[in-house]
């Protein structure tokens, strides 16, 4: 009786250890997730209990539920970044001097800024004479330390069109002076034609002026504005009138005749004859003797225009004052040395005292004589 009990219960004793033999794996799993999770090391998610599986431990389904609540609130894992390295506790070599940007005159680049961008040298203070370039150039000038300025009427109705360009140099009373000047030129221009209705004739043309500038300094101590003024007020054309304005830079005076020479009437027989000599050799067969006679008489309105230049100085003579119209307004330059027996303020050419030509010409060393 009892070994047919016994091989009853055999089977059934092979069935419960293959059972438990199943179950072994699934619990030391469980075990090494617990072990993980007391070390601080990332625990690993525990395979699902399969249905029919016996109830787990309390500790095992707890930690099973917080790796699902992880998982569910924080996104996947992604690798680190490299972290930076420790600062060395053994400072780094010192840079030698010849290589620091200082030393180099290359400038660090700035923040943001990458490195390879090209380094300008450094760049000296501003001075003066910058912003008067700069202002010059900006204004329309060519001479630094000059501003162009502007006179323009237009666009009126029985009025004249006037454009009229003027220098300022720096000096209150010169640029005063240049400025009154030719506000002057543009009021009498509109002054003349300011009769009612004399610009109401569709056929009659606008009257213009158009005035601009050169600028001579014979020395830093001097200056001269030449002025060409054109103006046409109908006609087959317009008229040009060549003025100029002399100043001392020392003074800020306006220079006339009488300031530049201190015997100007020598200095007009001077001119008068050197102009007459100049002009006839230049002019050739369109030389008119009554022209000249007329434009070269030895007074202050033929010699009214004149230019101080570093050689000397400009005689601007009018449109059909020396010569015809069809050879255009005539210059002639006479040396300093030829003015020397009217006595000219040498101080306005950078002069102290000079010798007169002829003296000039008699201490001039003979040429060498050529050898045989």
């Amino acid at each position: 009786m009892l070994r047919l009990t016994f091989l009853m219960l055999l089977p059934l004793l092979a069935i419960t250890q293959a059972a438990l033999a199943a179950r072994m794996p699934e619990t030391h799993a469980h075990g090494a997730l617990q072990a993980k999770a007391t070390e601080g090391a990332p625990p690993v998610a525990a395979p699902r209990q399969q249905t029919g599986d016996a109830p787990q431990p309390a500790n095992v389904l707890t930690a099973e539920l917080d790796l699902d609540a992880r998982d569910a609130a924080e996104p996947a894992e992604t690798p680190a970044a490299p972290e930076a390295p420790q600062a060395s506790a053994t400072p780094p070599p010192a840079t030698p001097a010849s290589a620091t940007p200082e030393a180099t005159g290359a400038a660090a680049p700035r923040t943001g800024e990458s490195e390879n961008v090209a380094q300008t040298a450094p760049q000296k203070p501003i001075t003066k004479e910058d912003r008067d370039t700069a202002a010059a150039i900006i204004s329309g000038s060519r001479r630094p330390g000059v501003l162009d300025h502007q006179i323009i009427r237009a666009n009126r109705p029985d009025k004249p069109e006037i454009n009229i360009s003027y220098p300022s140099l720096g000096t209150r009373d010169i640029d005063a002076d240049i400025r009154q000047w030719a506000t002057g030129i543009a009021d009498a221009f509109d002054e003349n034609f300011n009769t009612p209705g004399l610009l109401q004739d569709e056929d009659r043309p606008v009257p213009e002026l158009w005035g601009s500038y050169a600028i001579s300094y014979p020395s830093p101590n001097a200056l001269s504005i030449t002025f060409e003024i054109w103006t046409y007020a109908g006609g087959a054309h317009g008229n040009l009138d060549i003025m100029t304005l002399n100043y001392s830079l020392l003074t800020g005076q306006r220079l006339g005749l009488v300031d530049i020479f201190e015997n100007p009437d020598k200095a007009l027989d001077i001119m008068s004859a050197w102009s007459r000599t100049q002009l006839e050799r230049r002019l050739g067969g369109m030389r008119q003797e009554q022209m000249l006679r007329a434009g070269l008489n030895p007074v202050p309105e033929n010699f009214a225009s004149l230019t101080l230049i570093p050689s000397g100085i400009r005689i601007n003579f009018q449109p059909y004052q020396v010569a015809p119209g069809a050879a255009g307004p005539q210059k002639v330059d006479i040396p300093l040395e030829e003015l020397l027996p009217a006595r000219p303020l040498l101080p306005l050419w950078g002069k102290q005292d000079m010798p007169p030509a002829s003296v000039q010409k008699q201490n001039r060393p003979a040429a060498p004589a050529t050898p045989k």
